[in-house]
């Protein structure tokens, strides 16, 4: 046994000697490069990109049984991207380019606002491509964002009785309201949290920690999640995508969307359509010193493309919000300084038409009321809310009752909520941050909806909620989550 031990540690000292040999010869044709006025940093046919001197490397660590870490990023506490079935991590450059990830390199990093993005390919491209290769965007059939599990600081816990909480505001100027409406938005405190460790459910006042629900799925607790990183878009499950410019699928009921984020990668990826908790989960990354930490820009392309951002020329002030379609100086593509704006994180690694485009339904509804979604078996329904693919709010649910929240969905803590006149002489409900449109799910539109349309202007944003029949509409798309573990 000795002799074994002994004869390992040479070989493992060969590898250490050869790496060490490898480096030093590096250093010497750094050094001979510099001295050389002809050397540029692109000019790498006559000097290599060290692409061979790293493979050599890989190869040495793979003869001895040896593995080099994969990155991780030390404040996620544990809970980096979880890459199954057909996930690819990937980089995406800031002109949009797509680059297969080296996962021992730092691909992610949240602290610097840089969210892990992965993306599936089309079925006869899955064995394409290699680390470091620029993956062709024809060849991808889905974009998505991880989000770590976290906990966060409640703020706002007696989230309003049935009635409006606050003053309700009348014959006043539209600015002025909206004015008064943006003085509670706030960075939300976060901190990730293991999914090995006890959660944090015991909330009683503003001041608590609550594990975010939307890592516990059914009795699963997940190290985090994927969600689209654009709406879904396509015409029907047979030609569903996740990408950006394209035109977002819409014009179909509740229960076709559920089967078609359902069959995507149930098998693989535990594929589902997003609840409400979900898009919680996500606004309030959003707003935390890890995203944007402001409102998202609007979506305000009236061709239902994803991804786009309006120009910084356009009046959002009010309802309406200026619009235009993809060929007008009004909105600009998500891979632009403009584009960047609206995302998630203020740059091009985060979530994109969280603010505008089309409503987004989601898989959260009144109990008892599936109405014109396509369930008609509340059996079904049910079932689909114990295994956690659906978040159920109260029978007596009603536009106002903001206290039927379930907290960290985004709704009834983004209050309090103020009833004023918009510039078209509508009143609505808003909330004060950033006056998103705050309309809880009631009995005559009990499946909630989020983000708001491309004209909502003011309205719109990652902090607005709806209620809708259920039903095909020609506004209200939705998106997709993965949740492998």
């Amino acid at each position: 046994m000795k002799k074994v031990i002994k004869n390992n540690y040479k070989i493992l000292i060969g590898i250490i000697i050869g790496i060490v040999i490898i480096s030093v010869s590096i250093v010497y044709a750094e050094s001979s490069m510099i001295d050389s006025e002809e050397v540029t940093y692109d000019n790498k046919e006559s000097h290599g990109d060290y692409t061979n001197v790293q493979e050599s490397i890989d190869e040495l660590y793979e003869r001895s049984g040896l593995h080099k870490d994969e990155w991780k990023e030390n404040d996620l506490n544990g809970n980096d991207p979880v890459l199954k079935g057909d996930l690819i991590p990937v980089e995406i450059k800031p002109n949009g380019d797509v680059y297969y990830a080296n996962k021992h390199s730092e691909w992610y990093n949240y602290s610097e606002k840089r969210w892990a993005n992965a993306v599936i390919l089309k079925t006869d491209k899955k064995e394409t491509y290699s680390e470091g290769q620029k993956i062709d965007e024809n060849d991808i059939n889905g974009y998505f964002v991880w989000i770590p599990r976290y906990k966060y600081q409640v703020w706002h816990y007696n989230s309003d009785s049935d009635a409006i909480d606050g003053t309700t505001l009348t014959n006043t100027d539209y600015s002025n309201s909206t004015t008064k409406a943006l003085g509670q938005a706030r960075l939300i405190n976060i901190v990730f949290e293991s999914k090995d460790t006890q959660k944090s459910t015991s909330v009683t006042k503003d001041g608590d920690w609550l594990t975010h629900p939307a890592f516990t799925l059914g009795s699963k607790e997940l190290s985090g999640i994927w969600v689209g990183k654009f709406e879904t878009g396509g015409t029907s499950s047979s030609d569903m995508v996740v990408k950006p410019n394209v035109t977002s699928w819409r014009n179909a009921n509740v229960k076709t969307f559920f089967d078609a984020g359902k069959n995507y990668a149930r098998d693989t990826l535990d594929s589902h359509m997003m609840k409400n908790t979900e898009w919680g989960a996500v606004a309030y990354l959003s707003h935390s010193k890890y995203g944007i930490g402001n409102e998202i820009r609007i979506n305000n392309n009236s061709d239902y493309k994803t991804g786009y951002s309006a120009a910084a020329n356009t009046d959002q002030s009010s309802y309406q919000g200026t619009y235009g379609n993809t060929n007008s100086k009004l909105t600009e593509p998500y891979n632009t300084p403009t584009g960047y704006l609206a995302s998630t994180t203020g740059n091009i690694s985060g979530i994109y038409d969280m603010s505008g485009g089309a409503h987004e339904y989601m898989a959260a509804y009144m109990d008892g009321n599936p109405k014109d979604s396509g369930f008609t078996n509340e059996s079904e329904l049910a079932k689909e809310v114990s295994d956690g693919y659906v978040d159920k709010y109260p029978k007596e649910s009603t536009w106002t009752s903001y206290n039927k929240r379930i907290l960290g969905d985004a709704t009834g803590e983004m209050g309090p909520f103020y009833y004023y006149y918009d510039k078209d002489s509508n009143k609505r409900y808003h909330n004060v941050w950033y006056a998103d449109a705050s309309y809880f799910v009631d009995s005559s539109s009990p499946w909630f909806n989020r983000g708001g349309h491309y004209d909502y202007g003011v309205l719109a944003g990652q902090f607005d909620f709806n209620g809708y029949t259920g039903g095909a509409h020609s506004h209200i798309g939705f998106r997709l989550v993965l949740s492998p573990q």
